[in-house]
């Protein structure tokens, strides 16, 4: 049974959304049975025509099917965590040895500096006498370093948090305008993210060596309490106690990143070419997105709630932005397979996110890197699509691969394969089954697991779960999840 903890963690990044929502075009999940089936024109219900643009019209033609034509609502939510138990909890521990932002350069949301405990990370353990050797305790320093630096790499590969939502709403029509089929979507979408960036830890084991005898070359009294050992670090002497604490001052970051985006399109395909061996269909979809966006940086010295600064992401000053996008498809249809390519954001369109205030950052590589993730640009993508359908369609198997990778507005790399496979049923309660094996073949890798099913011929239902696990309070839980409910009117 969970804890109130575990489920405050789970569903907090969903309650963001859905109290401030936000991102289209879903790069990261496809609505409602596409969920399962992933970006392939499967032909079982509407949303198979949502895919590649030139979808409709080969969903149309062929055996021109009643089913293929209506309105299709879906709602998605998901949620994703790097495998680190407790992440806001992590993020707060080792956070308290870093120094703050000088006044008035630094802060955050919810945050409080001034109330930090001082005396940096205890290294009580380093020194046991009030003359250590310098050997040992260089020794020990070093290896406090060492465990910082493998702190930082999982922040990099593991330390994030993720959640999103998607509302879509694809609609079909039949070919009375100019020869071809016209599709036409609304998709509102959003998500948010907070990661960690991080600075290397600047060491320098002889200065830090030299500094050391300086300090025990002076008499116990006149030994200053904080004694700097290289230009990121410092140790901290409390005489009482003869204990050290070691503080580090870089400018390593937690980034908490926000979108919401209206997206409008319409599309339009046809036959293009017809032999005894099959149909080439053609199709172009436009896009007009209106993408707001959000971000805060907060240097590791700052923060002293790291949970609540992701809590008021939704509070942030969000920065919009209206750009049009352009896709084009093409789809081979023979009697029981079928090939599809598609190439979407031909135009590339950029969008902004707010500026950063920089002036308590002094690292060239954090600015430069806040600078450039201030652009988010929209990657051309190329999609491939093969399907094989049984002697009267009752099933069908199906491959998705996307052909380079493109990234999110949250900075994320997706690169999808897909594997699926769909039956029609056509029972009383239930008329299809589909399953699905998805693998992001960039950035997280995860792998996903996919079922659905279509029942009472109006509702849809689709869940994806991560293999890899997380633990969050104890609990072992999947890395991701997602799960699509949907509805549809067909004629």
């Amino acid at each position: 049974m969970y804890t109130p903890k575990s489920l405050r963690i789970l569903f907090l990044l969903t309650s963001i959304l859905l109290s401030s929502s936000a991102t289209a075009g879903p790069v990261y999940q496809p609505p409602g049975a596409n969920l399962t089936f992933g970006d392939v024109t499967h032909g079982q219900r509407i949303q198979s025509a949502s895919t590649n643009p030139a979808a409709a019209a080969a969903d149309l033609t062929r055996g021109r099917e009643a089913r293929t034509r209506g309105v299709v609502s879906s709602a998605s939510v998901g949620l994703e965590y790097g495998n680190i138990q407790d992440l806001w909890d992590f993020y707060d521990e080792i956070t308290r040895g870093y120094e703050p932002s000088d006044p008035g350069t630094g802060g955050g949301p919810g945050q409080n500096p001034g109330d930090k405990p001082g005396g940096g990370i205890d290294l009580g353990e380093i020194w046991d006498r009030v003359d250590p050797d310098v050997q040992d305790a260089i020794r020990a320093l070093s290896d406090e370093l060492a465990r910082q630096v493998a702190i930082g790499a999982i922040i990099r590969a593991e330390g994030y948090g993720k959640a999103w939502i998607a509302v879509d709403l694809p609609f079909v029509t039949g070919t009375e305008y100019f020869g071809g089929a016209w599709t036409f979507g609304l998709n509102y979408s959003g998500s948010s993210k907070a990661f960690g960036i991080v600075d290397q830890i600047e060491f320098d084991a002889d200065a830090a060596r030299e500094a050391l005898n300086d300090w025990l070359a002076q008499l116990p009294g006149n030994r200053p309490i904080q004694l700097p050992v290289s230009s990121d670090l410092q140790l901290y002497h409390d005489p009482a106690t003869n204990g050290f604490g070691l503080g580090i001052n870089n400018d390593s970051s937690l980034i908490a990143k926000s979108t919401r985006t209206t997206e409008l399109s319409t599309g339009y395909s046809r036959l293009a070419w017809s032999s005894e061996s099959g149909n080439l269909f053609l199709g172009i979809r436009g896009h007009v997105y209106y993408k707001e966006l959000s971000r805060i940086s907060l240097r590791f010295g700052d923060i002293t709630d790291s949970n609540e600064l992701f809590d008021q992401i939704r509070n942030g000053d969000f920065r919009s932005d209206t750009r049009f996008g352009l896709d084009v498809g093409a789809l081979w249809v023979a009697n029981r397979y079928q090939l599809g390519i598609q190439v979407t954001n031909l135009n590339e369109p950029k969008f902004k996110f707010p500026g950063i205030d920089l002036n308590a950052y002094s690292a060239e590589n954090i600015i430069e890197f806040l600078e450039r993730d201030r652009t988010y640009k929209m990657d051309l993508q190329v999609k491939l699509e093969g399907s094989y359908f049984g002697r009267d369609r009752r099933w069908s198997a199906h491959i998705g691969v996307d052909a380079d990778p493109a990234t999110d507005p949250l900075g994320d790399e997706f690169q999808w394969l897909t594997l699926s496979a769909g039956f029609l049923a056509d029972a009383r309660w239930v008329q299809d089954i589909r399953f699905g094996y998805r693998e992001n073949l960039a950035g997280s890798e995860l792998k996903y697991l996919s079922a659905g099913l279509t029942a009472f011929r109006f509702l849809n239902f689709d869940v994806s779960s991560a293999l890899d696990t997380v633990s969050i309070d104890g609990h072992k839980l999947p890395r991701g999840l997602m799960i699509s409910l949907g509805f549809q009117v067909i004629w």
